[in-house]
């Protein structure tokens, strides 16, 4: 009975824990979010009490910060421009990295694992070391200002094709050999028997690619110039060009961006916790 009581005990007390340290993480997101209905003098007014997570008084028009972003800057076209590249980038670049993944895992070939092994390597390098680089490639091949420039060296990443690995890892033989043996090919066996058994870790290779890139602000300003190909950040970063900076109106363009983000995680949420489950520490 002791022990029962013990174990509830510390149930509870996890449960109290994980609550708080939730609540750390998302009082800044409720900050933004009560900032946006405010003006700047009464943002600044609260800033130091719990007001500040509050909307103390609604105006006339309490979405007078949104407004004002949407007239000043296009907001909307650069969402829709993001969101187009970004589905590319998505549905080529899991095509690619789950069949590098799996190649790695399955097929057997001269310096497999040496190969594997660069390709680990290639994660701890920073891309910053080696944009200047990609970006001259970019250049020569005249893709700047163009989706090109954005979508093609964005495809392959060596994090991705080890998180297909060591998915596809876990995935019993026998199921493929029973598929040879009815005369399925490689291509055949990999895409219809393979991805759907993968989903999780397709799920998860959307959401870590969808939110890479829907912040990414240092690639795309540097490839794209014409002002109607713009992202979503750097349409967003023109707010601050505007003097002086209304940081009512900041908020409201963060939280216009954050939407999308929390609607891409929570429709594949059970996914991304099945996925990072299936990919642990396999040979």
């Amino acid at each position: 009975m002791k022990k029962k009581n013990s174990i509830t005990i510390k149930k509870v007390i996890f449960v109290l824990f994980m609550t708080v340290l939730a609540l750390v993480f998302v009082f800044p997101l409720i900050w933004m979010i009560a900032s946006s209905f405010k003006y700047d003098a009464q943002i600044f007014k609260d800033i130091n009490g719990l007001r500040a997570f509050t909307v103390t008084s609604f105006e006339d028009n309490p979405f007078f910060n949104y407004q004002e972003v949407l007239a000043n800057i296009p907001l909307v076209r650069a969402a829709l421009n993001s969101i187009f590249y970004i589905a590319i980038i998505i549905v080529l670049g899991m095509t690619l990295n789950s069949m590098a993944g799996y190649a790695f895992a399955r097929i057997k070939f001269p310096k497999r694992d040496l190969i594997f092994g660069i390709v680990l390597a290639l994660m701890i390098i920073p891309s910053q070391t080696v944009i200047l680089s990609q970006f001259s490639i970019v250049y020569r091949l005249g893709w700047t200002n163009s989706y090109l420039g954005l979508i093609v060296p964005s495809l392959a990443d060596p994090l991705f094709i080890f998180l297909f690995r060591q998915n596809f890892l876990g995935v019993p033989e026998s199921i493929e050999e029973a598929a040879k043996i009815d005369g399925a090919s490689r291509v055949r066996i990999f895409f219809q028997l393979i991805v759907p058994l993968a989903k999780p870790v397709y799920g998860t290779v959307t959401i870590l690619t969808f939110i890479k890139f829907w912040n990414d602000f240092l690639w795309p300003v540097m490839v794209i110039t014409d002002t109607k190909k713009y992202t979503i950040q750097m349409s967003l970063n023109s707010l601050f060009a505007i003097k002086p900076v209304n940081y009512g109106n900041v908020m409201a363009g963060l939280t216009f961006i954050t939407i999308p983000v929390l609607i891409v995680f929570l429709c594949m949420q059970k996914y991304y916790v099945q996925g990072i489950a299936s990919t642990g520490a396999k040979n």
